[in-house]
């Protein structure tokens, strides 16, 4: 009985050493996944000057997060995050007077490293058409670095956090 009973309590301690040793080679989890929900928003800044000169339709632009995004307190898009975005549309009008560029963010980087998409209404750099306030003969237009955008979360996407 004795030697049942020391063989049972050696196969358990084993069997708990093997379960820690185990679980210190596994990456911790901590918690459920969180739901990202569309219409989220997300606040980015422009990393690069945008102009209507050296800029094309199609061009890709770089963007970095200005604000966590959370949700129930778990950061699911850090500040910081690289973000994408493209040049939509370049137009040039009044003979070269003016001109108006449309930007918009399609991309973000969550904090588990999935591509989230994003929507929103597209950021409008223009110089005013045939305007007499067109004092400066400017017929260029730019986008600043550091120009702030917000767009929102396209479709609901889980986060491993």
């Amino acid at each position: 009985m004795k030697k049942l009973f020391a063989t049972r309590f050696f196969l358990l301690a084993a069997f708990a050493a093997a379960t820690v040793q185990l679980q210190a080679s596994l990456p911790i989890f901590n918690g459920i996944p969180t739901i990202l929900r569309a219409g989220t928003s997300v606040f980015l800044r422009l990393n690069e000057e945008v102009n209507d000169r050296d800029f094309s339709v199609g061009n890709t632009l770089e963007f970095t997060v200005d604000l966590n995004v959370t949700v129930s307190q778990r950061v699911t898009i850090a500040a910081g995050a690289p973000a994408r975005g493209t040049v939509r549309k370049v137009e040039r009008g009044c003979n070269g007077k003016c001109a108006k560029l449309t930007i918009v963010v399609e991309s973000v980087q969550a904090v588990d490293g999935q591509t989230v998409l994003l929507q929103g209404t597209p950021h409008i750099v223009q110089v005013p058409c045939c305007d007499n306030n067109n004092q400066n003969g400017s017929n260029s237009v730019t986008a600043i670095i550091g120009s702030k955008m917000t767009t929102t979360v396209r479709n609901d996407i889980t986060i491993h956090n």
